[in-house]
């Protein structure tokens, strides 16, 4: 909670009024349009100083990087979904 309140005083959130309380969810939030921007500048950041490491590497490390990171990203998507479907799976359910 301490966080929302911290980003919601900086104006990068705001508490949606669109709660439902029978999920378990103690606030729904939603970034407000400042907080989308800031989201796109850190982003830009990011990539940037990745750009400027990726630089760095020799003409066959680059290589490797390109080809590499679709099948990570890939990999990573394809874990953060299993893991969202078993945090969805009713505690009641037998199949495990």
């Amino acid at each position: 909670m301490e966080l929302f309140v911290i980003m919601a005083i900086e104006g990068v959130v705001v508490q949606s009024p669109y709660v439902d309380r029978s999920d378990g969810r103690f606030v729904l939030v939603e970034a407000t349009s400042a907080g989308l921007e800031v989201f796109r500048q850190r982003r830009a950041e990011r990539a940037e100083s990745l750009r400027h490491l990726i630089e760095e590497l020799s003409e066959r490390e680059q290589h490797a990087v390109q080809v590499g990171l679709p099948a990570l990203a890939l990999a990573l998507a394809l874990a953060l979904a299993l893991a969202l479907a078993i945090q969805a799976r009713p505690s009641h359910c037998a199949c495990r």
